[in-house]
């Protein structure tokens, strides 16, 4: 009996040491992004959904063909392309309104029903657990309930609001991505 409880004993400390040890590498920020500091991103290692920030309309249109929606991406002059039944949307940067698109994609995201993931593999459904088997360093917001959103920043530091591109962004329900942003924090590419 006390052979049994040592056992369980000694299983219940390495279950908490491993979990321990991937909660180490989340790291918690108070007010923004910023705060994490410069993040090993750049725009030729990471991709979401095989798209780099960066990539042209014709690179995008090679992947996946004609979207099935294209408007205006909210507050900003970049157009943004969707591909409804693949639950991803992709935004294009342009300075304004009835300006062409320069410097390429900007921003891409990827929710439900998508089966896409980054270029580590990471995809929908996927644990907080798995994001950090990925990634040495994980910064997130104080947790709040059932969701968590947590990022992995760029090198690059943009001037106005001295935020960190490029930025994968995971949002999580239940410990479970919901969904998965790779931006260029409107920054032309």
């Amino acid at each position: 009996m006390f052979k049994k409880g040592i056992k369980g004993l000694v299983l219940v400390l390495l279950l908490l040491t491993l979990f321990g040890c991937s909660s180490k590498k989340i790291k918690i920020v108070n007010n923004n992004a910023s705060e994490a500091g410069p993040g090993p991103l750049t725009k030729e290692n990471v991709s979401l959904a095989g798209i780099h920030i960066g990539d042209s309309q014709e690179q995008v249109l090679k992947l996946y063909g004609e979207p099935t929606k294209k408007d205006k991406f909210p507050t900003t002059p970049f157009v943004r392309w969707y591909y409804e039944d693949l639950g991803l949307s992709v935004a294009f940067y342009r300075r304004g309104e009835n300006e062409p698109v320069i410097g390429g994609v900007v921003d891409i995201q990827i929710s439900a029903p998508s089966k896409l993931t980054t270029d580590t593999g990471i995809g929908l459904g996927d644990s907080l657990e798995y994001i950090t088997k990925k990634y040495d360093v994980v910064y997130s917001f104080q947790p709040n309930g059932k969701y968590q959103s947590v990022f992995i920043n760029g090198a690059n530091k943009e001037e106005i609001n001295g935020l960190y591109y490029p930025h994968l962004d995971f949002s999580l329900e239940n410990n479970k991505i919901t969904r998965i942003i790779l931006t260029n924090q409107q920054q032309r590419p």
